[in-house]
């Protein structure tokens, strides 16, 4: 009979570390999230963008948000074709 309650309690515990490593992930992405939005709104002028062949101004919080959206975008797709090969 103690073998039995022994394995719910690790499962429990590991349940409750899942749980701890989600909310930290979630805390973590917030101060991104913000650091991000703080950083575009400090920086409100207006940038030159080169490509091969033209040249475009823009507004350098456009610039850094379309950045910020990119990168998530890369982490995300190497995170889940990472996950596949394994």
């Amino acid at each position: 009979m103690d073998g039995v309650s022994d394995k719910h309690a690790v499962s429990s515990d590991s349940d409750e570390g899942s749980e701890s490593r989600g909310t930290a992930r979630l805390v973590i992405l917030g101060i991104a999230a913000v650091l991000l939005v703080w950083f575009a709104v400090a920086n409100l002028g207006s940038v030159s963008i080169k490509f091969w062949i033209a040249e475009r101004r823009a507004p350098l919080i456009l610039v850094i948000v379309i950045a910020g959206v990119l990168g998530a975008l890369i982490t995300l797709l190497a995170q889940r074709f990472g996950s596949r090969r394994n």
